[in-house]
């Protein structure tokens, strides 16, 4: 630190510097955190204490990282159609279950249990998802998913 002529106090560049470096550090921390603890909120969008089983057509598979997901068209008792849209584990998850892009075709019939969105929309989180005659559970709701 210098002091000026007039009384005032500077900054080295050196010190500059390292604050800077030291506020995008901090910064960085910041999102990170937040990122991070909205990422595993499962519980803030989707009802843990509420099931609901959806049979319906695949209409898209989305294989991709944090979590793969799901467009699937299910009809009511009345014929009408809607289109979920259902996240499910992590790729690595899937992988691990016997579950790769290519396991499931759009048009195949699919039967999952979610997870439904607080809000009301047409979403979830898979549970569980029966392949064929396979039953693979998804989600256990006690932090090790």
């Amino acid at each position: 630190m210098s002091i000026l002529a007039n009384g005032s106090k500077t900054m080295s560049s050196r010190t500059a510097r390292l604050l800077v470096i030291c506020s995008f550090l901090l910064i960085g921390f910041v999102i990170t955190g937040v990122a991070l603890e909205a990422h595993h909120a499962v519980a803030g969008v989707y009802d843990l204490n509420k099931e609901v089983v959806l049979e319906g057509r695949l209409k898209k598979l989305n294989f991709t990282n944090p979590h793969a997901s799901i467009e699937l068209s299910v009809p009511d008792k009345d014929g009408k159609v809607t289109d979920w849209i259902l996240t499910t584990a992590s790729v690595q998850v899937l992988t691990r279950e016997g579950v790769n892009k290519t396991s499931m075709k759009p048009g195949e019939v699919l039967k999952v249990t979610i997870l439904p969105a607080r809000n009301g929309s047409p979403a979830g989180f898979i549970r569980n998802l029966q392949l064929g005659d396979r039953n693979i559970l998804l989600f256990f709701g006690n932090g090790v998913d």
